[in-house]
């Protein structure tokens, strides 16, 4: 068996390999980026919830006062 062949066999393997570690790179960047927008959509959503949540209190105590003030006004 000459070293020739195993030379350019162990070559090819090295050239998969740094394919493979640019891919996987490129993979993980795209993950991070991923990760950021869905951070961002979260963050997002949560606040659209909070203001929500202010809203129906608001709602709610407003409708509550009213009630309990027009059965006290109507009873005098």
């Amino acid at each position: 068996m000459s070293a020739q062949p195993l030379d350019s066999r162990v070559a090819r393997l090295e050239g998969a390999y740094e394919q493979v570690d640019k891919r996987l790179d490129s993979i993980d960047r795209r993950l991070e980026t991923l990760d950021r927008k869905i951070d961002t959509l979260r963050t997002e959503t949560m606040a659209g919830f909070g203001r929500v949540q202010w809203q129906m209190t608001s709602l709610i105590l407003g409708t509550w006062i009213t009630v309990m003030l027009t059965l006290f006004f109507h009873r005098l």
